[in-house]
């Protein structure tokens, strides 16, 4: 029977487009004389690339330090390292600024880590206390970071543009949205499929059956 595929599986092509920098520290640990792995050799480097890729989707120990070198680098992080309480802070951030956006409620600390004590376990007083705090630093720095990519969006000269384009809509509303999710972020690419998106929300139905009796009779 064939292993059931997870959400977390991906392709070799989904990875992270590494820096130079990230890739120069992977070039000089691989070439250092302390890396010894059998598939090291200057006459076969077909064997390394394919050595190298085997270690990494093997987990082997070595490999995966360097790797995550090269994380730390970029500032990114697989997403097998990210916590439980990590995830669900996280979960729940992306929840709260949807309802912040939709109604105007505030995203509230307090009310956070009354849900995380709600559904953590924790069993004394000292492990309730351990788990307000790992809780509430999570709680500031991934809030942080979102209200961080919230504030640069007026920076773009592009994301101006666009809204310029349209002044009936709220875009700025959508598009921080739209980063908070994850799906978009500030550049000049993810700004033009943004307003790709919006010419095709706001393209009449009538125009668009049109076009599709067009194609079946071509």
């Amino acid at each position: 029977m064939s292993r059931k595929k997870s959400i977390l599986d991906c392709s070799l092509l989904d990875m992270h487009k590494y820096s130079k920098t990230a890739f120069q520290h992977l070039y000089d640990k691989l070439t250092d004389n302390k890396f010894k792995r059998a598939y090291v050799d200057k006459n076969h480097p077909i064997n390394a690339v394919t050595g190298v890729l085997w270690d990494i989707t093997q987990g082997n120990e070595e490999i995966v330090k360097i790797i995550s070198e090269m994380d730390k680098i970029d500032n990114i992080r697989a997403e097998s390292s990210i916590s439980k309480l990590e995830k669900i802070t996280d979960t729940w951030i992306k929840k709260a600024y949807r309802k912040h956006f939709s109604e105007g409620t505030q995203i509230s600390q307090t009310i956070y880590l009354r849900f995380i004590n709600t559904i953590m376990n924790h069993n004394n007083e000292e492990g309730a206390m351990n788990l307000r705090f790992a809780a509430k630093n999570l709680f500031d720095k991934i809030y942080g970071t979102y209200r961080a990519r919230q504030h640069s969006i007026g920076k773009s000269n592009k994301f101006n543009e666009l809204i310029e384009r349209y002044p009936k809509l709220n875009i700025d509303k959508a598009y921080r949205y739209a980063i908070m999710t994850g799906k978009f972020n500030i550049n000049s690419d993810d700004i033009e499929e943004f307003e790709y998106i919006l010419k095709f929300a706001l393209s009449s139905k009538e125009n668009s059956n049109k076009r599709k009796y067009i194609i079946k009779k071509c």
